[in-house]
């Protein structure tokens, strides 16, 4: 569950039961990362239909080109027949020709357009505006050798001279994490900075039969080319480790690529990724070749027990399926640019010195050539099976990588739309293979080669808090629901005014990526919003959830079409803080949207006209238009319950204080398992993070506050409870935070 720390929300709502009781908690404020976005001039789109309906559509983007590979334009729905795998031809219900080349002439260029208008508005759709396909451009340092990943800085640099002044590209760089070098742009100032800020020195490791520098080759060395049983398992271990830091790489490569996928969901038509990279094996053989000394007896294999003889291999194919699903599903596609271009065998390079080793067959001349020509094909095989996937296509075995950027940039800017659904199948998670053929003669398809039969509602099945959570997590912010936010300036007295650390946020949701469920004859929001409130080195989080589930009247649902669903929130920000994430889920489908915004920004926009100011601190308004009841998320006591019996700490009045059938010994524990006992541990006398990437030390400084008689702060951390505040805390409270103290300092079992 979620701790109460220091950064407890102003606005906080907590009902806590004891045994199976629930436990509902709703608050803010919050502070987040991740690299912030060009905001758009203009609230989200409004709505063009009232409901969003759960059907699943798959839609197949086709690029037609002729023999000479120009587009082919003109093409009617009756000129294309689409196929499912066991299934046969399906009917096609959605056609649209996309000409973006056409459009483009109609559209401003990013460059010259305004980020807002007025004061900041912040966005998690940036290039809203335009008609030119975004393309993003990723620089795989993490499987990329430097002087390879010069090669590509060259080739981009050429590049940038000839690209459109229309297209909107942005520059990512994938390490250990993914860092965002350059949002959607279209200057060519900023993109050249960008890629010359791409490079990133990497530790990769290689196949540790073929380093003539590896611990086993020097051992082996220095027994004058024989191996012994010592030597041998060193190999073994040499060559586990190789497996281990691969996949590794393989996991942080595929997240990253959902991450992206997540990220460019909201955005209309086909998106590029342009992935520069060596890649990866998408699978990596077992070593039964290496190592073996038959005039000692052993064995030339390193994994003499029967049953082990996969011990040191690995698959990497379900891995890539996850990574192309999402992107598939979010209309990306993907063109790999293999950063090594043309090159001869390594081991012919004379940064190579191969170790021939007699008793060692694996580490033979021939065998190296044959190993390391096997891994280029591995790992050119994984760039093509995204690329097919995807409906894009591998760059590879050429010097031109600036050119292979250009064809992709190419299919993007005329192919045609195809849309059906599946007629009888099975929505049982198998991959379906995809069939598009033209009745024109010469014409030349290309498109996404299938998908995965995935349940439309599985997504919508999963817990609304780790749905959330994961919106939080993610590196980059989600675009399946287009949101902005923007800092409203307070007022006192009719001047405006800043308090020192506190901001106001004005957040606007676009309705029509919203599910509105009928509930008996009338429509019905489910959704939920949340802040992410991060640990200060960034690395973990508190999630503190808002629920503006609610009836859907005719005139409200209009007002959302020119206003956007909007709500405010109120943030007190540390010196530290540099940002803050606002995260919505649509829970009737599961789908996300997530924004960013400086946590202490220095634009502030007016409130809308038609927003009257909150009442007072910590009321917290959860639509655009008056509502019968404002809801109030501000909590004046926590509940706690066994049974029939239930007891309260309370601060609705003018004191803080404890009171019910409940005694202390009960209220006390409940209190302490939603705070901290579910994240953290008694070792050695004090809480120990329960997550390795945890803060190592909770926050123990709580805040309470009364509408009538100002606050309370507690401070758990010191050798007793110390208490402060305008809000006096009773003999009954004292003795509730005293009992909660012992459990937090491991005094108490």
């Amino acid at each position: 569950m979620l701790a109460l720390t220091g950064r407890f929300a102003k606005l906080c709502a907590l009902a806590i039961g004891l045994g199976m009781a629930a436990v509902v908690a709703t608050c803010s404020p919050a502070v987040g990362q991740t690299a912030q976005q060009n905001p758009p001039a203009n609230p989200p789109p409004a709505a063009k239909s009232p409901l969003k309906t759960q059907t699943r559509l798959i839609t197949i983007d086709v690029v037609a080109t002729d023999s000479h590979g120009a587009p082919v334009r003109g093409l009617k729905a009756d000129d294309f027949r689409v196929f499912d795998s066991n299934h046969g031809p399906q009917r096609i219900t959605q056609f649209q020709f996309i000409d973006a080349t056409a459009k483009a002439k109609l559209a401003p260029a990013l460059a010259a357009a305004p980020s807002s208008t007025g004061a900041a508005v912040y966005s998690n759709q940036s290039v809203e505006r335009l008609a030119v396909p975004p393309t993003v451009l990723l620089m795989d340092a993490l499987n990329t050798q430097i002087e390879d990943q010069s090669q590509v800085h060259q080739h981009m640099l050429k590049l940038l001279e000839t690209l459109p002044s229309n297209t909107p590209i942005a520059v990512f760089i994938l390490g250990h994490t993914l860092h965002v070098v350059q949002g959607f742009t279209t200057d060519p100032t900023l993109l050249r900075a960008a890629v010359d800020h791409s490079l990133r020195a990497q530790d990769i490791a290689g196949n540790p039969q073929d380093d003539p520098n590896s611990a086993s080759s020097t051992a082996v060395a220095l027994n004058g080319d024989t191996e012994t049983p010592a030597t041998q398992a060193l190999e073994q271990f040499e060559q586990m480790t190789y497996v281990e830091q691969t996949t590794v790489r393989v996991d942080e490569t595929t997240d990253a690529m959902i991450s992206i996928a997540k990220y460019l969901a909201g955005y209309p038509g086909r998106k590029n990724l342009l992935w520069f990279s060596s890649a990866f094996p998408i699978w990596i053989s077992p070593t039964s070749d290496a190592g073996g000394n038959p005039a000692m007896g052993l064995s030339p294999s390193t994994t003499k027990i029967p049953g082990q003889e996969f011990e040191n291999s690995a698959s990497y194919k379900e891995k890539v399926e996850q990574a192309t699903e999402a992107l598939t599903d979010a209309q990306v596609a993907v063109y790999p640019v293999d950063a090594r271009g043309l090159e001869p065998d390594q081991i012919y390079t004379t940064t190579q010195s191969p170790r021939i080793n007699r008793y060692n067959t694996g580490a033979s001349l021939g065998s190296q050539i044959s190993r390391q020509q096997g891994e280029v094909e591995n790992e050119q095989a994984t760039m093509d099976a995204v690329a097919e996937a995807t409906g894009g296509k591998t760059c590879k075995n050429t010097n031109d990588l600036a050119g292979c950027v250009q064809a992709a940039l190419n299919d993007s800017s005329a192919y045609y739309e195809l849309g059906y659904s599946p007629d009888g199948v099975a929505w049982d998670g198998k991959f379906h293979k995809i069939s598009v053929k033209s009745s024109e003669h010469g014409v030349r398809l290309r498109y996404r080669d299938g998908y995965f039969a995935t349940d439309v509602t599985a997504l919508a099945k999963q817990s609304p808090e780790k749905l959330l959570e994961q919106a939080c997590r993610d590196v980059l912010p989600s675009t399946a629901i287009p949101l902005t936010v923007q800092p409203i300036a307070q007022t006192k007295n009719s001047q405006p005014s800043q308090d020192a650390g506190q901001v106001r946020y004005l957040l606007t949701i676009a309705p029509a990526a919203l599910t509105l469920a009928s509930d008996s004859g009338a429509r019905r929001l489910n959704l939920q919003v949340a802040l992410c409130d991060y640990n200060a080195k960034e690395d973990s989080f508190q999630l503190f959830p808002r629920n503006i589930a609610r009836p859907v009247s005719d005139s409200l649902y209009q007002t959302w079409q020119s206003t956007g669903l909007r709500d405010i929130f109120d943030y007190s920000a540390k010196q530290e803080d540099r940002r803050i994430r606002f995260a919505v889920l649509d829970v009737a489908s599961g789908a996300t949207g997530a924004v960013d915004a400086p946590a202490h920004p220095i634009q502030f926009a007016d409130l809308p006209a038609d927003l009257a100011p909150p009442a007072a601190s910590g009321v917290a308004r959860a639509n655009a238009t008056p509502a019968p009841k404002p809801t109030v998320t501000r909590p004046i006591k926590l509940t706690f319950r066994s049974g029939n019996n239930s007891s309260q700490l309370d601060w609705s009045g003018d004191k803080l204080w404890y009171h019910g059938d409940l005694g202390i010994n009960d209220g006390a524990p409940a209190f302490f398992k939603v705070s901290y006992g579910s994240a953290y541990h008694c070792d050695a006398g004090k809480l120990v993070a329960n997550d390795p990437n945890a803060p190592t030390r909770p926050g123990f400084t709580l805040l309470f506050q009364s509408p009538s008689a100002g606050n309370a702060t507690v401070q758990l951390d010191g050798d007793a409870p110390v208490y402060g505040g305008t809000l006096p805390v009773d003999s009954t409270a004292r003795a509730f935070f005293d009992y909660v103290w012992k459990l937090c300092h491991c005094q108490q079992p």
